[in-house]
C-alpha cells in the first residue's frame, strides 16, 4: 500500500509506531485477538500518519477501497478515535528514522 500510494518511508515508520503503541494498550488488545480488527488498526495507523505528515492527504474512503472490503470509511474514522484516545493524542513521536 505504501509503495502504491508513494508514501514516504518515514511516514510508514510513524504509522508502525502508532500501531505498536496502540497494541500495547487495553484499547488495542482486541486487535491482537481478531485479524480483521488488526488489519483495521494497521490501515488506520497508516491513514493517521499520512494525514499528519504527508503533503497529499488520502481520504478515509480511499483507504477503505484499498482495503478491499476489510473496512469501511466509518470503521477507519471510529478506529482513528480509539487509537487517538489510547495514545493520549500523542501522535508526533520521534522515530529511529529521525536520527
Amino acid at each position: 500500500v505504501a509503495d502504491h500510494c508513494q508514501i514516504d518511508h518515514e511516514t510508514v515508520g510513524i504509522a508502525i509506531s502508532y500501531l505498536d503503541r496502540f497494541l500495547s494498550t487495553k484499547l488495542g488488545n482486541p486487535a491482537l485477538q481478531c485479524r480483521k480488527t488488526f488489519q483495521l488498526a494497521t490501515m488506520t495507523s497508516l491513514y493517521m500518519a499520512v494525514k499528519i505528515f504527508e503533503h497529499e492527504v488520502i481520504e478515509p474512503s480511499e483507504f477503505a477501497l484499498i482495503s478491499r472490503g476489510v473496512c469501511t470509511e466509518k470503521d477507519i474514522t471510529d478506529m482513528e478515535m480509539n487509537i487517538l484516545f489510547a495514545l493520549g493524542w500523542r501522535v508526533q513521536p520521534p522515530t529511529a528514522l529521525s536520527f
